[in-house]
């Protein structure tokens, strides 16, 4: 696309409108006018611009302009044409290859070569060619395009539908109940455990609540994606909340005695189910740019975790680095992706965890006791509504003080 400098926009660029090899160029005629008024506003009274009689004495025999005026010119087209208002330079690099004398037109040209979009930053390529087709300046710069500061006004929870992996018992369903409580639709997955997701469904319905069960392995991305697109057709709208809580059995084991089939079963569930779903759900959010994706992670993750807990630390590690990466990548796009690290909850799954290193655990809590589901849920709630609103990448266990 190219831009011609007739009129400038007065309003925020789009960023998501600029393509790489987007131009713009505008041309002008160097006057008497434009060296004065340079040299008064730089303070860059050198004769060899200001005075003839000076410059006929150089091998030039003319005025020389200034060789900042014309890169002055640079930023009348960055600031006003590509991208235009809201940009700002970060980066400069300018080689003048010949004189630019008095009455002489330039055409400034510019390219955008390069584009981040997390960054919101361009790389540009700069050129002056003067009248007789000679190239007197060459370059290239960075800027960056500024947001607006007004913000994007994101539908509450009451509006807002959520998936819920794993969500048909223990922190899954209380998180589901939390949801709903606060009364986004809900979407409770399952894996093989129907009578506990219906009943919770039914539970939530009896309330004036709206809420469905749906059936898909998060180790499936063709499951996943119906099981999304079945929620989004039920309730009329996609999915712009995801809490990947969905978990595998777990038993510490001694690191000798573990196969990489261990920690697999982990990594399996863990990161390829949240990843499977986050791919799922992320382009919907990016289309209405708002979203909230919460990843249950493990406050064990934290510090110094348990001995013969490896394949547990090591998948909740990498749900950690994915969603600090995803965080990164599409905060741009109005997404908060954030994680909840509970530390030894009152659930079934630590049924394999004696009941003398739970007392032990609580004991050594500031706050004297294990994490309920409840608390968890609480959480996840908080990051998913309005609480939310200005965090992303962040961890936030919750195990009474265990992990500070």
């Amino acid at each position: 696309m190219s831009r011609e400098t007739v009129s400038a926009t007065q309003e925020f660029v789009a960023f998501e409108s600029i393509r790489v090899a987007d131009q713009a160029s505008l041309s002008k005629t160097i006057t008497e006018e434009d060296v004065r008024a340079f040299a008064a506003l730089s303070g860059d009274f050198n004769p060899l611009h200001m005075e003839e009689h000076f410059a006929r004495e150089t091998h030039f025999q003319r005025r020389v302009v200034h060789g900042m005026l014309v890169a002055s010119y640079v930023s009348t087209l960055v600031g006003m044409h590509l991208p235009g208002p809201g940009a700002l330079w970060t980066r400069q690099n300018f080689q003048w290859n010949a004189p630019v004398f008095l009455g002489d037109t330039l055409r400034i040209t510019l390219e955008v070569t390069h584009k981040s979009e997390a960054s919101r930053a361009l790389t540009i390529a700069i050129k002056a060619v003067n009248q007789n087709g000679k190239a007197v300046m060459e370059g290239d710069g960075a800027v960056v395009l500024m947001e607006t500061r007004k913000q994007a006004q994101e539908p509450p929870l009451a509006q807002r539908l959520a998936f819920v992996s794993g969500g048909a018992k223990g922190i899954g369903a209380a998180i589901v109940k939390g949801l709903a409580e606060a009364e986004a639709a809900v979407v409770v997955n399952y894996l093989r455990d129907s009578q506990s997701a219906n009943n919770l469904c039914d539970s939530i319905r009896s309330n004036g609540g709206r809420a469905m069960a749906v059936q898909a392995d998060v180790n499936d991305p063709q499951a996943v994606a119906r099981a999304t697109e079945e929620a989004a057709a039920r309730f009329g709208q996609p999915v712009d909340v995801l809490v990947n809580n969905a978990g595998a059995a777990f038993a510490p084991r001694p690191f000798l005695e573990t196969a990489w089939d261990d920690f697999q079963a982990q990594l399996d569930v863990h990161l390829r189910g949240a990843f499977n779903c986050c791919q799922a759900v992320i382009p919907g959010m990016i289309a209405q740019k708002s979203g909230r994706i919460v990843n249950i992670g493990s406050a064990f993750a934290w510090n110094n975790p348990p001995a013969q807990w490896a394949t547990l630390v090591t998948a909740k590690s990498a749900l950690n680095a994915l969603t600090r990466s995803l965080a990164a990548e599409f905060g741009p796009q109005g997404l908060k992706i954030n994680m909840v690290s509970p530390g030894m909850t009152e659930t079934d799954s630590i049924s394999s965890v004696p009941e003398r290193l739970r007392k032990v655990h609580a004991m050594r809590t500031p706050l004297r006791r294990l994490a309920t589901p409840e608390d968890v849920a609480r959480a996840v709630v908080f990051l998913c509504g309005d609480g939310g609103q200005f965090l992303t990448g962040t961890d936030i266990p919750v195990c009474g003080g265990d992990t500070m």
